[in-house]
């Protein structure tokens, strides 16, 4: 049972040539240590000088390669290895996870966002659940009553009735601290509309304000579907597919267009305003389906990239990558796009079986579902066929420089002989330091196992880790049509968690044991030592320390200007002192080792004090 990860040199060609007129409609509504691993349990604790070394892996100190030892053992028996490599990158830790919303009659179309004050917002079709980071459930709406719940608010003319809600999608601005959320009404030309809705306050339970877009925005039989969402540190951007009446997305495509308006006025409840760019075609025809570019930290400061592939060839090179120059404000925005090709062909997935014999799962097709950009690198996913086994397979690809007039594309496919895999999703799991590491979340089943979602690592040296099951399926899933090709739902989500390095929540479909499609939230943290290194401006409230979960030696980095007397305190979850560790003339970068193999397990805080002022506390768990 092998994974197939098929790496290939760097290749790139990019296909200059003129576009045809883009027509705008503007309106308004890790460290080293000296510690050999068999001395780790015996370890003193303490705080020592040790100096970071950049990049690692060449010089991997022994209790790197210790820990990286200690997970492969604990690996030993995985159905689903990595093959090919030299060394594998370390799985991410599962912390915690729970049950969402049970889904009967429509595709389980999940995403999520969580935001700094512990509240995790789950939708799907057909409904918006608000839970706590503890799994607490608190709220629940149909995506149709949403509007009119007492709290929320109706701009203008406000929203009519709701009678067929669907696709929705979440993400939390860290900017303003407020979630924005965007969902579908209708699928015919006499009622669509794109229901836009801002939190109007942090706490999703405050209300919010409701907008609706014409769904028709240029008149004629066809009906939006499809909406994809991201932020910059200015705009909102929605991209959406215009589709022909009384067609799906696979034979009545028409174009895909996307929608730019300032996140403020929605924020504040004032009327909406839009640049609203469409006729995005080449050579004649128009795009089909565009992707947003989130960047990786901080939403960007101005403009936005997107990308775009051929989703329904059974073999393409080709990446259409998309710019929009500037914010709405500035009243200057600009559209542009390159041709790229790639090094390693994309196709049309083939359908997925299930454990139970005759029973498929519809795998769609291959646009591009997911993409981040950092360090001048543009990371995507998309499904994907692998033509060496004929599975549903994941497409990493990464764009080199695409501010250049010549981007390089690489891709690797990621796939397995007993599995086959779609609707994947990426999150940078880097700093700004390590800046190369993605987290790939994705749907699985196969002819031995249960529908369920999976997560893979991808590593700063560009390897990746075995495959890790978020959750594991119970029977099939046989709820929405009676054909033998399920829905199975036309997406997954992860997100990092803004104001905790180490922490990414992921959100996807399992098969519950009554057959029909169950939704599991599950939290992360990093198994690699490098993604605990940083050196934030303000590292009070960061938990820099790892690895997290920790069962013997917990590493925590700090930096220090001038030299003093430095303490560290550890409390439970009680607030209970369990440990006290202090050194004097203290000075430059640090880290705090300390020995916790005598703890219980359970949830720990932490504190570093320097001269009397507290530089740094966090959150850690031992297991």
């Amino acid at each position: 049972m092998r994974k197939i990860i098929v790496l290939l040199p760097v290749f790139c060609c990019m296909i200059m040539m003129g576009q045809d007129k883009v027509k705008l409609t503007k309106g308004s509504v890790p460290l080293h240590n000296v510690f050999e691993p068999d001395s780790i349990s015996k370890m003193q604790s303490g705080i020592y000088n040790i100096t970071p070394s950049y990049p690692v892996p060449a010089g991997i100190d022994p209790l790197i390669k210790h820990r990286a030892n200690m997970e492969r053992e604990k690996l030993q028996g995985n159905p689903y290895p990595a093959m090919g490599h030299k060394r594998a990158a370390l799985a991410p830790l599962l912390v915690s996870g729970f049950a969402g919303a049970v889904n009967v009659g429509t595709p389980n179309d999940n995403n999520l966002a969580v935001n700094n004050d512990s509240f995790v917002v789950s939708v799907l079709n057909t409904n918006i659940r608000i839970y706590n980071t503890n799994g607490l459930f608190k709220k629940n709406w149909s995506l149709e009553f949403f509007p009119t719940d007492a709290k929320n608010t109706k701009p203008g003319n406000g929203v009519g009735l709701l009678d067929r809600s669907y696709d929705p999608k979440v993400l939390f601005d860290p900017v303003s601290n407020r979630f924005i959320l965007v969902y579908l009404e209708g699928s015919e030309s006499t009622d669509t509309r794109i229901i836009v809705c801002y939190s109007k306050t942090s706490n999703p339970l405050d209300g919010w304000n409701v907008y609706q877009l014409n769904g028709n925005p240029y008149g004629g039989l066809f009906w939006t579907d499809y909406p994809m969402i991201a932020i910059n540190g200015e705009d909102l951007f929605i991209t959406v597919n215009i589709l022909k009446d009384n067609t799906d997305w696979r034979d009545g495509f028409t174009q895909s267009v996307i929608w730019q308006m300032p996140k403020s006025r929605g924020f504040n409840g004032d009327t909406l305003q839009y640049n609203l760019w469409s006729n995005i075609t080449y050579k004649g025809k128009s795009i089909w389906n565009i992707c947003p570019v989130q960047d990786a930290y901080q939403p960007g400061s101005e403009g936005l990239c997107f990308l775009s592939v051929r989703p329904g060839d059974a073999s393409n090179d080709t990446v259409f990558l998309h710019n929009i120059s500037k914010n709405h404000s500035s009243g200057n925005a600009q559209y542009s796009h390159k041709v790229l090709k790639t090094n390693k062909k994309y196709g049309l997935p083939p359908v997925a079986p299930q454990k139970q014999a005759g029973f498929r799962l519809q795998t769609n097709d291959a646009r591009v579902l997911g993409a981040f950009y950092v360090n001048n690198k543009i990371q995507y996913v998309q499904t994907s066929n692998n033509t060496v086994n004929g599975r549903s397979s994941v497409y990493h690809g990464i764009i080199q420089d695409p501010g250049k007039a010549l981007p390089t594309v690489t891709g690797n496919i990621i796939s397995y002989d007993s599995l086959d895999i779609a609707y994947p999703t990426i999150v940078h799991a880097g700093n700004a330091v390590y800046g190369k590491q993605s987290l790939i979340t994705f749907s699985h089943s196969g002819e031995t196992i249960f529908p369920g979602t999976s997560i893979v690592y991808h590593d700063n040296n560009g390897e990746y880790s075995d495959l890790l099951m978020a959750k594991k399926g119970e029977g099939i899933i046989n709820s929405f049509i009676p054909d033998t090709a399920e829905r199975w739902g036309d997406y997954t989500c992860i997100q990092r968690r803004y104001n905790n390095a180490n922490e990414f929540w992921l959100v996807g479909s399992y098969g519950k044991n009554t057959n029909v499609v169950g939704t599991w939230i599950s939290k992360l943290n990093m198994n690699d030592p490098t993604v605990g290194v940083n050196n934030p401006v303000n590292p009070v409230r960061e938990t820099l320390a790892y690895p997290n979960p920790v069962s013997e030696v917990l590493n925590i980095p700090f930096a220090i200007s001038g030299d003093g007397d430095v303490a560290v305190e550890i409390r439970d979850a009680t607030g209970r002192l369990v440990f006290t560790l202090t050194e004097n003339q203290v000075k430059g970068q640090q880290t705090a080792l300390i020995n916790i193999t005598e703890f219980n397990t359970g949830i720990y805080f932490y504190t570093i004090v320097f001269n009397q002022k507290i530089i740094q506390n966090g959150s850690f768990s031992k297991q």
